[in-house]
């Protein structure tokens, strides 16, 4: 177990969900064996109940559409600028499992890695757990957002969320990694699954033989990648985030 206090922020992002919702991602945090600070960062529909909660809120005057970004940016600087040491991240309808803080900064303490990372359980829209996995994530290709532990060292690379083009944000944690791979930082994973992920995909419900609620996204990556084929789309990309999201070792 680290032995030294270290200030946690986790960004929490959020647009109109239940406050049910909100409530067990909040909860999530409050109950780790490791403290920390919730920033609730309100995409333009701030919620009155969570003004009594012992948070951090901050209210932005108008929705951003682009999954979280603009808010989970400057919920980010805001940590930053206020002095914390890690940095994590827990989209709105998600939760942590117990030892998620615990278990991430513990690899740290072994690894002194920039970023530690976790996987997920996926659930359905009411919590249910499906007996599914990711091959990406489990062979680290993919990071969930929500799977993040950044140090110090790697705030550098704060201003991807705000810097990326809105059309990439529905693969906004793919483009992150990418700008991390570029940035060559110390990346660990516990290899635990330490958050509890709700799934909105398609696949993950085809995957567990489970019939997809109506509206389940799918190919949500098709459109940002072909834009990134074209020229124009490249040419933007790299301008704004410094790397080439298709190639960042490049």
């Amino acid at each position: 177990m680290i032995g030294i206090k270290m200030k946690i922020a986790v960004i929490t992002p959020y647009y109109q969900e239940s406050i049910e919702v909100l409530r067990q991602c909040h909860q999530s945090v409050l109950t780790q064996n490791i403290a920390a600070d919730h920033f609730f960062v309100a995409d333009g529909f701030p919620n009155e109940e969570l003004m009594k909660w012992n948070i951090k809120h901050i209210s932005l005057p108008q929705a951003h559409a682009d999954s979280g970004n603009t808010p989970r940016g400057i919920g980010s600087i805001l940590a930053d600028i206020e002095g914390y040491d890690f940095i994590s991240y827990l989209d709105a309808d998600n939760w942590f499992h117990p030892n998620h803080l615990s278990s991430l900064l513990n690899l740290y303490e072994e690894t002194k890695a920039d970023i530690c990372t976790s996987i997920r359980t996926i659930h359905t829209n009411d919590g249910f757990e499906l007996s599914v996995e990711e091959s990406a994530e489990i062979q680290l290709d993919h990071v969930d957002t929500s799977c993040y532990l950044l140090h110090r060292n790697a705030f550098d690379a704060l201003d991807i969320w705000l810097k990326m083009p809105k059309i990439l944000s529905p693969v906004c944690d793919r483009i992150f990694l990418a700008g991390l791979l570029h940035k060559k930082y110390k990346i660990i994973s516990t290899r635990q699954k330490t958050v509890a992920f709700r799934s909105q995909y398609k696949a993950h419900y085809l995957a567990a033989n489970i019939e997809a609620p109506p509206g389940s996204k799918e190919n949500v990556g098709q459109v940002p990648h072909e834009w990134l084929l074209t020229t124009t789309g490249m040419n933007e990309a790299v301008a704004r985030l410094g790397f080439n999201p298709l190639y960042p070792n490049s």
